[in-house]
């Protein structure tokens, strides 16, 4: 369906996945029910709990094996290229350095923030740093991840106040361990984005930056390539794509449920969850020409500062899913 239908027929309530609308169970070509390895980055089980939450979990016509990444997109594309994992929701630049690595991946599907002025990125702060702008952050010890979207968002931030990654100093940390750097002074600041800028927050950080200066907050849903081309999968992947999207409308229009079921499974504070999922809301929709070229300029940068080598990022996507946004 389209975005604005879906939303209409919404309500409270999540519209039949492609199962009930006559999908039947999916098999290979030996006639044994299909599994879909599906990744989840961070350390809780959010994604399945969603799913359960929406309803999304029920009358499936193959089987979901969930695995979880804490190490987040590296750690992701790391598994997808030992076969380990068949789909994931990444941000966009770990699939830049899955081609760059030479890992099969497509991405087939997107999610975009409803409002471009909102971001799911943060730069932030230590308290008691001094850092209040970009420019600040010259001669600071600064964290990122290789190879995800933190990594961009310092470079492009950098750019913007006319400075380079040799003006930092920098430490290669996963978000899940970078706020406790933050927190003990390890760091001075931080690039993180989601929960943990929430987190980090609460514990005295601030905001120097979001990412929606800079660059599109895109996120893709992508699959082995192996996968999207496999007969065999194309329906379980199109009823995936469409169980995807119909979370995230569920849990935008039942927020407040959403967030206390958030808080009960981490064990957050329900502030800390309200303020994420209220911060940047997305719609997972088809891959579109802006996307394609957002990714084109993403992988230019890093080509520019010899991270890798020049790619085609047409490369990186498979549209052949779009029609379930049209069905």
């Amino acid at each position: 369906m389209t975005t604005a239908t879906r939303r209409t027929l919404l309500g409270g309530a999540v519209a039949a996945p492609l199962a009930a609308l006559g999908l039947t169970a999916c098999s290979d070509e030996d006639g044994d029910a299909l599994t879909l390895r599906v990744g989840e980055l961070g350390a809780a089980p959010v994604t399945q709990e969603l799913f359960k939450a929406a309803g999304l979990d029920q009358d499936l016509p193959y089987t979901i094996e969930w695995k979880q990444f804490v190490n987040a997109g590296p750690e992701y594309i790391e598994a997808a290229g030992a076969e380990a994992v068949d789909v994931g929701f990444t941000a966009d630049t770990p699939l830049i350095f899955a081609a760059s690595n030479g890992v099969p991946l497509k991405a087939i599907a997107a999610t975009t923030v409803d409002d471009p002025s909102t971001s799911f990125n943060a730069i932030l702060a230590g308290a008691g740093t001094g850092i209040a702008t970009v420019a600040d952050l010259k001669g600071r010890k600064v964290s990122f991840q290789e190879g995800t979207i933190t990594q961009y968002h310092v470079v492009k931030a950098l750019e913007s106040a006319g400075l380079t990654l040799d003006d930092i100093e920098t430490a290669n940390l996963p978000v899940v361990d970078a706020n406790t750097a933050l927190a003990n002074g390890e760091i001075d600041a931080v690039a993180t984005l989601g929960i943990y800028w929430s987190q980090a927050e609460l514990a005295g950080a601030t905001l120097v930056a979001t990412g929606a200066d800079y660059f599109p907050s895109i996120s893709l849903l992508s699959a082995r390539t192996a996968i999207v081309e496999d007969e065999a999968y194309a329906d379980a992947l199109a009823d995936y794509v469409d169980r995807y999207g119909r979370a995230q409308e569920w849990r935008y229009a039942n927020i407040e449920a959403w967030a206390e079921q958030y808080a009960a499974l981490t064990g957050l504070p329900i502030e800390v969850v309200e303020a994420t999922e209220t911060r940047a809301p997305v719609t997972l929709g088809p891959i579109t020409e802006e996307i394609r070229a957002s990714q084109q300029e993403q992988s230019d940068g890093y080509a520019a500062l010899g991270i890798i080598g020049e790619l085609d990022a047409a490369e990186q996507f498979d549209d052949r899913f779009n029609s379930v946004f049209d069905a």
